[in-house]
């Protein structure tokens, strides 16, 4: 009887282990991939995954087109055609660098940094980009909006604390980039 008994608890042990690792499993997969599923039940990181072509329509500026990548598990990297001065720009701009994270079926919120220099190379600020975009169904283009913020080089762009320079708002619109 004592046998039976510890023969019981073990399967039950052992049903109870199984059945928390079934129940955890699918949402570890879910955080690696940004949250849920999303459309037809693929994960949303290789959904998102890929290079754009955007317009870039700051206040107060001529267009500007940017490249943007979006990588699977959370990368963002930009640069724009502003970031050498175009448009009447007086700084020069390193490359955008930041993450993304989703925030609904087909959106995602990022945060990006960048540093800018004079025209002889010295950083002279460094830029906080806030924005959030909305992917048409097919993950292909879509649209959204950008605040840029610029804090002085001795300023963290991470503390609340921290007040901005100054800021400029931008829309964006983009389409994915297709091998034929």
């Amino acid at each position: 009887m004592q046998e039976a008994d510890t023969n019981r608890r073990r399967l039950l042990g052992w049903a109870f282990w199984g059945s928390l690792i079934g129940f955890l499993w699918p949402r570890s997969a879910e955080a690696a991939n940004g949250g849920p599923p999303a459309v037809g039940g693929a994960p949303f990181g290789p959904q998102v995954a890929g290079t754009y072509l955007a317009t870039v329509l700051h206040q107060g500026f001529p267009p500007a087109l940017a490249l943007i990548t979006l990588t699977a598990d959370g990368g963002f990297i930009s640069n724009d055609t502003s970031d050498q001065g175009a448009g009447g720009m007086v700084t020069r701009d390193g490359p955008v660098q930041g993450t993304w994270k989703r925030i609904g079926p087909n959106q995602i919120a990022a945060r990006t940094l960048y540093f800018a220099f004079d025209p002889k190379g010295m950083p002279i600020w460094i830029a906080r980009s806030t924005g959030r975009f909305a992917f048409d169904n097919s993950f292909n283009s879509g649209n959204g909006t950008l605040t840029v913020e610029r804090f002085k080089m001795d300023q963290d762009p991470f503390d609340p604390r921290q007040a901005p320079s100054d800021s400029l708002n931008a829309t964006i619109t983009a389409r994915r980039i297709i091998v034929p």
